[in-house]
């Protein structure tokens, strides 16, 4: 069931800084025209959290920097069509090496503890309640590295309620093998791919520095399930292969994929993008294909083609300006 749109704008004006936390569920649904997509920083809980925090570590924001500010005007002009990305890209997330910024055992000790919010958090993902632990303990810890849309939901009046949102890069996320969002840790609530708009939607929620438009992504599926994913940290300036699952234990370091460039940056997955079909798309030119680096360079580890740490961007769309350096994520 959607959030009435009345609802959530007359729970913003009573709260300005109050943009609804959230996640998602499974399937896609239409989104109203005009409907509302709300901004969601790292740390904000909002309203209906289906759990206490599970986020772990430090809270930092990864959306690049930048001097110019939103105008009034462009945050509530209709979104542009967002770029996809497939959830397999190397680099479209981030994590430091054995550190999970997400505690899946006490997310599913609260779960466990509320029997209502357990069905209704199962009901989103679309499994029974018994397989709850099973299915949360399947899931991988990671980092947005974009500002990235979904489908958002609250916990009210013993269901989960949906609706659309913008999660800012830095926000700590659990992802399925296809690399799709499927909760946010500091609420624990389910998320889902976002809605597509037809005639547009508007953003509403205070705006982070370096937020735009025109740079949030979605996250598409990987073609087919994936056993590891590739993560970056940018503080640390490693890539991390991080296997599919809670445990994070096994992680190891790998050379930069081919093709990494110099400046890190929260949007620059390493395989092109897409975009969606709701709106018209941003002008931004199409990615190059990446090369193969210099074996001569040879670094450990399987995943990438041979070749030496360093570079941490690999190439893709949209671009950002440049990323702070943010404790381990």
């Amino acid at each position: 069931m959607r959030i009435p749109t009345r609802t959530l704008v007359t729970a913003c004006v009573l709260a300005a800084a109050l943009p609804v936390a959230g996640c998602a569920g499974t399937g896609v649904k239409q989104t109203r025209v005009g409907e509302l997509v709300f901004l969601q920083t790292v740390g904000e809980r909002g309203p209906g959290p289906f759990t206490d925090s599970a986020a772990t570590g430090p809270v930092a924001a990864q959306s690049p920097r930048t001097g110019a500010k939103v105008s009034a005007g462009e945050l509530a002009a209709p979104l542009r069509a967002a770029r996809t990305v497939s959830g397999a890209t190397p680099g479209l997330y981030r994590g430091t090496p054995r550190v999970a910024r997400c505690d899946v055992e006490r997310h599913i000790r609260s779960l466990a503890a509320d029997r209502a919010r357990a069905d209704a958090f199962a009901g989103v993902v679309g499994v029974r309640r018994t397989a709850l632990p099973a299915y949360l303990r399947g899931l991988t810890p990671v980092v947005l590295g974009s500002d990235t849309r979904v489908t958002n939901h609250a916990y009210r009046g013993r269901r989960a309620d949906d609706y659309q949102a913008v999660l800012q890069a830095g926000t700590a996320v659990l992802v399925d093998d296809r690399g799709l969002p499927r909760v946010r840790c500091v609420c624990g609530n389910p998320l889902a791919p976002p809605a597509p708009t037809r005639g547009g939607a508007s953003a509403r929620g205070t705006p982070w520095p370096g937020y735009r438009p025109n740079r949030v992504i979605v996250v598409s599926p990987a073609p087919r399930p994936v056993t590891s994913l590739v993560l970056v940290d940018a503080g640390q300036r490693t890539w991390t292969e991080r296997r599919t699952g809670h445990d994070v234990r096994r992680d190891r370091v790998v050379p930069p994929p081919a093709g990494a460039t110099t400046s890190p940056s929260p949007a620059t997955p390493a395989t092109p993008t897409s975009r969606t079909d709701a709106d018209p798309a941003p002008t931004d030119p199409a990615p190059a294909q990446p090369s193969r680096p210099d074996p001569s360079a040879g670094a450990p580890g399987p995943l990438s083609p041979p070749g030496a740490p360093g570079p941490l961007s690999p190439p893709g769309v949209p671009v950002a300006p440049d990323l702070p350096a943010a404790p381990g994520t």
